[in-house]
């Protein structure tokens, strides 16, 4: 009997301490606990799929379109708490949103926190504005009309995605426009008939192409080692992708001619070859297949060719691809795939430089 109470009064202690303590760690949290700017961020983004779960039909219903969430919005609706509660400075005025847009069908947040000079969340455009200088000779950032352009053989454009290395090409409204910097695998651009050469020459129509199949399942593919994961999906925007065609002898570089035709709301794609053209600083680079485009050209830093997006205008069995330089091939031809893919104007920098060993990361 004497042993049963004694068991009864450890146990009583033991669940009181239980309690003192998880009452403490509660308190302690709620009162005392500082939470950093990055986890204020994270609870802002959960609050608002909260809040998007409780009013479903704000939520933007068109591809691309957005909706702003301030965090007095959530904080009114009982969905998170002041931000101070959070960061318990007092003395330090904060104020947040969540963008919410529609990528295909699924809703990216993305979160930003204004805290004056104790922390302010930056975009990658926005780092790059503030901490790349733009230049006019050299290797660097270059103003090309509204377009800021990476060109040169030696800069510091390298961004890490999904485990991925890719180059910044540009930024077109805001938008970083990335090329894969490794390949991922040798094929065809397209393999159909061709009556006009009556041959398996392929078609060098892209809408058409098993190009555009490829790189579409390429974009969806969940298996371990895509592309693209869950995550990393939201980042990417769709755009309209310049599938006109040019000339060997073609001069222009602004993307008029790749641009006088588009498809709508594509989410990946390929290099037009104006691009590639605007990457060399020579001044020799003054035609679509010169050879001079190779020099001072990071582009070229690759050893096997690989597929541009881009159509020889004067037949329908001709695609450029990039082999140091730009020249034409058949399009039943092999060649390396290097996607490209544009991400969210709201991408948010995390960190790195942009060099080699120490690419930019994004979230």
């Amino acid at each position: 009997m004497k042993e049963k109470k004694s068991l009864i009064i450890i146990g009583v202690f033991i669940i009181s301490m239980i309690i003192i303590l998880l009452g403490g760690a509660l308190i302690y949290n709620k009162f005392f606990f500082k939470k950093s700017y990055s986890e204020v961020e994270v609870i802002m983004k959960e609050a608002t799929v909260k809040y998007f779960e409780k009013y479903e039909e704000k939520l933007p219903s068109n591809i691309n379109d957005s909706i702003t969430i301030k965090s007095d919005t959530l904080i009114k609706n009982n969905m998170m708490d002041t931000i101070v509660s959070y960061t318990k400075d007092k003395n330090t005025n904060c104020e947040g949103e969540v963008r919410v847009t529609n990528i295909n069908g699924d809703y990216r947040y993305a979160t930003t926190l204004d805290c004056g000079d104790a922390y302010k969340t930056q975009t990658l455009t926005d780092y790059i504005d503030e901490n790349v200088s733009i230049v006019t000779n050299g290797n660097g950032l270059y103003k090309m009309d509204d377009t800021l352009v990476y060109r040169g053989d030696s800069v510091n454009n390298y961004l890490k995605l999904n485990n991925k290395v890719y180059r910044i090409v540009k930024f077109v409204n805001g938008h970083p426009v990335i090329i894969l910097t490794d390949v991922s695998e040798s094929i065809q651009w397209d393999n159909r008939y061709n009556i006009n050469n009556d041959s398996d020459s392929g078609i060098n129509d892209y809408e058409k192409s098993r190009m555009k199949e490829y790189l579409n399942k390429l974009y969806k593919s969940n298996v371990v080692g895509s592309l693209l994961n869950e995550n990393t999906r939201m980042l990417v925007t769709s755009y309209d992708l310049p599938i006109g065609k040019r000339k060997n002898a073609d001069a222009d570089k602004t993307g008029a001619l790749e641009n006088a035709k588009v498809l709508t709301n594509q989410y990946i794609g390929l290099l037009p070859v104006s691009d590639f053209l605007n990457a060399s600083l020579d001044e020799n680079c003054n035609e679509t297949i010169a050879e001079s485009c190779k020099n001072y050209n990071y582009l070229n830093k690759y050893k096997y060719a690989w597929w541009t997006i881009t159509a020889n205008s004067t037949n329908t069995y001709k695609v450029y691809v990039i082999n140091k330089t730009a020249s034409t091939a058949l399009p039943s031809a092999q060649a390396y795939v290097r996607p490209v893919l544009h991400l969210a104007k709201d991408t948010i920098y995390v960190s790195g430089d942009g060099s080699k060993n120490n690419p930019f990361i994004i979230k």
